[in-house]
């Protein structure tokens, strides 16, 4: 089964407002412009559009790239987790057009990679060197999946106030 990635209101308003603003680029240098839509066509491409299992791998879905293929032989935990990147800050990558793709780190998590477009819908995967946060569009199903591949329970955190 393949899981969809849906961009949260978050992503849509940062896209958008990124979009508007490189527009306005345009106008103002011609060379700026053309590198600004650029830097938006690989954002575009580069960013999450699925997920899927293939044997015991998870593939991260891009437009228009392979997609990225994550071993899930070292899986120790998963999180179905909608606060898992609260209070983040982006180390290195991408950090809301066309969603949230890199390198983050907080208090909660410490450094992990992010393979996001809606936060809310977020699934952490621990291994036992790194994490990772994806967010499929059915987060139950996409962990349901997840055990029956791996064996490898999830649990549910609650939000925070």
């Amino acid at each position: 089964m393949r899981y969809r990635a849906p961009w949260s209101a978050s992503v849509k308003w940062i896209t958008g407002g990124i979009f508007v603003l490189f527009a306005g680029m345009v106008f103002l240098t011609p060379w700026g412009g053309a590198a600004a839509w650029a830097l938006m066509l690989v954002l575009y491409a580069y960013g999450p559009a699925g997920y899927s299992f293939e044997g015991r791998d998870l593939l991260i879905h891009r437009r228009a790239w392979a997609p990225y293929r994550l071993a899930l032989s070292g899986l120790s935990g998963a999180a179905i987790a909608p606060d898992a990147m609260r209070r983040s800050l982006r180390t290195f990558g991408n950090g809301g057009v066309f969603g949230f793709t890199g390198r983050f780190h907080n208090s909660k998590l410490g450094a992990y990679r992010a393979w996001v477009t809606d936060p809310k819908r977020s699934v952490v995967l621990e291994f036992g060197d790194r994490t990772v946060v994806i967010s499929p569009g059915r987060p139950n199903l996409f962990v349901d999946e997840l055990r029956e591949r791996t064996g490898v329970e999830a649990r549910m955190e609650t939000p925070e106030a």
